[in-house]
């Protein structure tokens, strides 16, 4: 999202009307974080805190989960950057998963070296949630069958935490 606008005085941009986290920026900052709208006790969040990232990730990192990999991070870069508009250069990326102090099983952190590689192929700058077709080249298809499932189970996760609690 680019903002064309004066920010000296403290303005900001928010798009609303998007799934997820919103990027407010202000001057030369963003802000990854979730948005609320309306007011006093009509006020709805509109996106992922997060405490509700940081539930999802963890019911999908471990052994016996879609992330038992390091390069499986790869998957959660992929939904995350698209549905709740996390970076999408990779080290920073990172650097947001780290700041969630997430409590991982030893050797499954997020790690820049192991998921720049696939985070970089094309396919990843298709929104895997949009209406439009993924393209995935020949070469990438094998990459492509393992991200996907990451992806589409974390999104499923993520679903739930937004459920209302009943």
């Amino acid at each position: 999202m680019e903002n064309n606008s004066n920010n000296s005085q403290g303005g900001f941009v928010v798009n609303v009307n998007s799934p997820g986290n919103q990027i407010i920026q202000t001057q030369n900052n963003n802000y990854y974080g979730p948005v609320f709208q309306g007011t006093g006790k009509g006020m709805e969040q509109t996106g992922f805190s997060d405490e509700q990232i940081k539930k999802a990730l963890l019911a999908c990192v471990g052994e016996d989960k879609e992330i038992n990999l390091k390069k499986k991070w790869a998957g959660a870069y992929w939904c995350l950057r698209h549905l709740c508009y996390y970076p999408a250069d990779t080290k920073e990326f990172c650097k947001k998963i780290d700041s969630l102090k997430l409590d991982l099983p030893e050797g499954l952190e997020c790690d820049y070296d192991n998921i720049r590689r696939f985070c970089q192929l094309s396919f990843m700058d298709y929104n895997p949630f949009g209406k439009e077709e993924v393209k995935v080249s020949k070469m990438d298809k094998d990459v492509y069958a393992w991200v996907k499932p990451v992806t589409m189970k974390l999104a499923e996760e993520l679903g739930k935490t937004y459920l209302p609690k009943g």
